[in-house]
């Protein structure tokens, strides 16, 4: 078939007609083109993706041989916990037949051959993943880069690593960024805001934007320094991307992207930020930032960038929320992620918008992709869209796009060969991401048009249209200490008190009140209090340190023969008196004890 020829009669039929429908029309070209087009090293990959979706056990091996086979140097120690998960999970079944092989040999003789074997399935997991990591190392690097340039892709470059645990650490990577800037063969990166700054803290906030902008400046200075030579020979600025990560680095982030941007010497400069539709947040921020945007280029500021994607962090979300007593930042529902995705990239292709704010959707879902590409040639904002896709996810549908798109773009991590230990994390997102039921790469490896699967994809993307109209884009997250706090209610169950959400502006402003309060003040001189008597404020002698056990025994003693109602009402009377006076304790243990805030809020919640 003649794709292009009939992509061209759809875009034609999009001035006339709906997106919505047309867009499940165009997923379907797109997915036989793809299926055509794959090659038969693609084709068994695919086959075995398929096959680890359905063995579960399989799926939990692999995330626990890709994390543990890299943690130590000891070939000993490596071989002992890969025998140890071959032994607790079994061999996977997915494999082919010479992967189980592999395995089995292993077992048998791993333990005894360390040396030999677990170099060999370091390199065997490499060899693996080599299409979704790159080589970090600057000439093999480049070398890829070069190629994916010849076939008409961008790359955006993004270096992974580990967590950044002090400024040593921050400053390290800041040249790691600086000499990819430098780099010829590099256009395009991906910087997260926790690598060079190891200091964030939200509630410095000011500390951390200054310390944060000028940073971000001298990266902007060093892409406009060394700008990037096109094929055609012209030379344009490089560009640099602010990644997204946690969901309490969104306000952070956008507020350092605006405060740079607006900045005289950037106002010709483009730049970009990614937002994350499963965050109800996100809209509002999309909002702001093209109103700002749109100001900018009144300005004679040129536009800038914002990437939609629909975020890759869910699971950790999860676990901060519940540990530190949060509801859950993003959306509970798949559905309602689908339609803030859409929601958002109809309110980024209104053409006044596009003007000032061009896009990047980040997607490999294909109803996704061809409703963006119909709602782009509907309002002609070609050539302000860009069509964005994982390096080595899904191959044969990214050269389906590329084919009928401008512009293709490339999310490329890379790690170096002894840094790959911190490439982890990356790829188990992206085992977990490919592997969730709900999403659409976990059933396209194999799709085909016209069948049940196919009709069940289609029928999300209706349900996600029809969401985005009601859809509710407030934030999940509404803690507010400046309210005042209300009384623990005994009729329910027990539930550990939540910390104290400093990502929330109003909690910032509560505890920045606070921290005012405790410069003004000095410190309070508390009395030394014995069985309710106060005894001076000298330090404690061992006869009244003696004196303190004995009357607490007592008390002990009494109170243990209350009745247990009244034994639960006097602590709840206490839990509720910590709680009204979170600020003030919080405040004594900064200047007595120079707590930090955050260890002092966590130390309240435990006591309540």
């Amino acid at each position: 078939m003649d794709l292009k020829k009939e992509v061209k009669e759809l875009f034609g039929r999009a001035e006339n007609e709906d997106p919505g429908v047309l867009a499940p029309e165009l997923a379907e070209k797109l997915l036989v083109a793809a299926n055509a087009d794959e090659s038969y090293r693609e084709k068994k990959q695919y086959q075995e993706l398929s096959r680890m979706m359905e063995d579960e056990k399989g799926k939990i091996f692999l995330t626990a041989l890709t994390d543990q086979c890299f943690r130590s140097l000891k070939s000993s120690r490596v071989a002992d916990q890969i025998c140890y998960l071959i032994d607790k999970y079994g061999i996977p079944k997915y494999p082919d037949a010479y992967k189980r092989l592999g395995l089995k040999v292993f077992r048998w003789f791993g333990k005894w051959l360390p040396g030999l074997f677990v170099p060999l399935t370091k390199s065997f997991v490499r060899h693996e993943t080599s299409n979704l990591i790159l080589p970090g190392e600057r000439e093999k690097l480049s070398r890829h880069m070069e190629r994916r340039r010849k076939e008409g892709v961008r790359i955006n470059l993004n270096h992974l690593g580990e967590a950044i645990l002090g400024e040593k650490e921050a400053k390290r990577r800041l040249d790691i960024y600086m000499d990819d800037l430098i780099n010829p063969s590099v256009e395009y990166i991906s910087v997260k805001i926790s690598t060079i700054y190891s200091q964030i803290s939200l509630t410095a906030r000011e500390k951390t934007l200054t310390a944060l902008s000028e940073r971000f400046r001298n990266l902007l200075r060093a892409a406009k320094a060394h700008p990037f030579k096109t094929h055609e020979g012209k030379e344009v600025p490089k560009f640099v991307n602010l990644d997204m990560e946690e969901y309490r680095d969104l306000a952070l982030t956008v507020e350092l992207f605006i405060r740079v941007l607006s900045e005289p010497e950037f106002l010709n400069h483009s730049a970009g930020i990614v937002l994350q539709a499963y965050l109800p947040d996100s809209f509002g921020y999309q909002k702001r930032l093209t109103e700002w945007a749109i100001d900018r280029k009144k300005k004679g500021g040129a536009p800038v960038k914002i990437r939609i994607v629909k975020g890759a962090n869910l699971a950790m979300e999860k676990v901060e929320g519940s540990i530190r007593g949060w509801p859950q930042a993003p959306f509970e529902d798949k559905s309602h992620v689908d339609a803030n995705f859409k929601k958002m990239v109809d309110y980024a292709f209104i053409p006044e918008h596009a003007d000032a704010v061009h896009i990047g959707v980040g997607s490999h879902n294909l109803f996704d992709i061809a409703y963006a590409l119909i709602l782009m040639h509907k309002n002609g904002i070609q050539g302000k869209v860009a069509f964005e896709m994982l390096e080595g996810m899904a191959d044969p549908m990214r050269r389906a796009v590329q084919s009928v798109v401008e512009e293709m773009l490339l999310y490329c991590p890379a790690a170096k060969k002894e840094e790959f230990q911190n490439a982890v994390a990356y790829l188990v997102r992206r085992l977990d991401e490919n592997t969730a039921p709900e999403n659409f790469l976990r059933h396209a490896f194999g799709l085909k048009p016209d069948t049940p699967l196919w009709a069940v994809e289609k029928n999300k993307f209706f349900n996600a249209l029809q969401d985005k109209k009601l859809l509710e884009t407030y934030s999940r997250r509404t803690q507010d200490r400046l309210q005042p706090t209300q009384k623990l209610s005994g009729c329910c169950r027990f539930t550990n008190e939540p910390d104290t959400d400093f990502s929330l502006p109003q909690n910032q402003k509560w505890i920045s009140e606070i921290l005012e309060k405790a410069k003004r003040e000095k410190v309070p001189k508390t009395p030394l209090v014995i069985g309710g008597k106060e005894r001076g404020l000298e330090k404690a002698t061992k006869e009244e340190v003696e004196l303190s056990l004995s009357t607490a025994e007592s008390a002990f003693l009494a109170f243990k023969s209350w009745p247990y109602t009244k034994r639960a009402n006097l602590l709840r009377r206490i839990a509720d008196n910590f709680r009204q006076h979170r600020g003030d304790l919080i405040q004594a243990m900064a200047m007595e004890a120079s707590k930090t805030v955050q260890e002092a809020d966590v130390e309240v919640s435990e006591a309540i």
